[in-house]
């Protein structure tokens, strides 16, 4: 029998700043849930709250409410690898990611497992609100910006802006929902379905990375059409396919965009020996692979707003490729593919994305280099003249 995840938040069209939130497995008897996770694994999850996170709340403030916020508020620059707060550290404050990605780990669990949050995540709000200490380890996976709140200024932000604890009442309570409908769907352990609308893939990731599965993830558009499949072994990806993409370019475009939609289903057993995944196979850590793809995300997003097209088409300024010297050497071969697709004449990056074997991120990186260079320049539709 299926396990099925389904979540009652309401989707708001706008996403700009990622995922809030993380969930945790239960640590105690008296926490949600009987930490047993798939087969007794413990399992610690990244749990967002899909189109609403913490960036897009502030949308809706007044802008005496968003002075108060930065006032009561401060922002905490941190290096790679630098530990933000341990286990038994007072709950002092909670914090909300700017930019960059964390890890966060549990200890004392019973099986090793962490979580990883990027931009627009919200952690530490559990502890900081009930004045308990922190149950987990929580350090930097690089550069990180940091938006504190101390639990001090509480009284104030909730004299000043009432709707930040709504808000954050509503994180917690989708959390909490949330889990309790993993916990059902993990209790028939063969297989987990839901709708990508109320889980993101993160959380299914890291649910099936961290309780040591294998078995099949697979994805469905909204037509019901399987455009994505992922075999893991005892929790590590290792073969993959992705619309036209495979292995690992599969497992980076998966996750770098985060306006999938659609639904997924993971079945637990071993791959068949006739398979529609036609993979070279995934060596790379599960942990390794899930931040790199966090980190790509706040820079696909940011070259994705530059290289807006709005129409426009890229076109060569140069008869051939000369690829720059200060250019990252390990883009060159894709340099050379979007080279020789756009021989053609005039593409759009969309275009170019489908015509090669790599993610969107680095088809991007790569056109933002080959514009700087000068080998490609834009390209806009003259307006329509007026037929009399």
């Amino acid at each position: 029998m299926a396990g099925c995840l389904t979540g009652d938040a309401t989707a708001i069209p706008s996403r700009a700043w990622g995922q809030a939130g993380a969930i945790t497995g239960p640590a105690s008897s008296n926490e949600v849930g009987d930490g047993c996770g798939f087969y007794g694994a413990q399992v610690l999850l990244l749990a967002g709250m899909p189109n609403n996170d913490f960036f897009g709340f502030c949308t809706t403030l007044k802008v005496l409410e968003l002075k108060a916020i930065g006032e009561l508020s401060h922002v905490r620059h941190l290096e790679e690898g630098e530990t933000i707060y341990s286990t038994g550290d007072p709950g002092d404050a909670l914090y909300i990611i700017n930019r960059g990605a964390v890890e966060v780990v549990q200890p004392s669990a019973r099986q090793s497992s962490a979580a990883y949050l990027s931009r627009g995540d919200v952690f530490g709000d559990v502890e900081a609100l009930s004045d308990h200490p922190r149950k987990h380890v929580v350090r930097t996976c690089e550069p990180v910006s940091l938006q504190c709140f101390a639990r001090k200024n509480f009284p104030e932000i909730a004299r000043r802006v009432p709707s930040f604890f709504l808000y954050l009442s509503g994180q917690l309570a989708y959390r909490l929902s949330q889990a309790s409908d993993l916990a059902v769907a993990q209790s028939h352990c063969l297989e987990l379905s839901g709708n990508l609308a109320n889980f993101d893939l993160i959380t299914i990731y890291q649910t099936i990375a961290n309780s040591s599965q294998t078995g099949q993830l697979r994805i469905a558009n909204e037509s019901s059409d399987l455009i994505s499949a992922f075999f893991f072994e005892k929790g590590q990806p290792r073969f993959g396919q992705f619309e036209h993409l495979t292995g690992e370019e599969a497992f980076w475009q998966l996750f770098v965009s985060e306006e999938l939609a659609g639904t997924f289903s993971f079945s637990a057993g071993e791959l068949p020996a006739r398979d529609w995944i036609q993979s070279e196979p995934i060596t790379k850590n599960a942990g390794e692979m899930l931040i790199n793809a966090l980190q790509g995300r706040d820079e696909f997003a940011e070259l994705k707003r530059r290289l807006s097209e709005n129409g426009a088409t890229l076109q060569q300024c140069k008869a051939t490729l000369s690829w720059p010297a200060g250019a990252p050497p390990e883009s060159k071969a894709v340099a050379e593919q979007i080279w020789q697709c756009a021989t053609g004449g005039p593409v759009t990056v969309s275009e170019l994305f489908q015509q090669c074997a790599v993610c969107e991120l680095k088809v991007y990186q790569v056109v933002d280099e080959l514009i700087q260079s000068r080998h490609f320049a834009w390209s806009r539709p003259a307006a329509n003249e007026k037929v009399a």
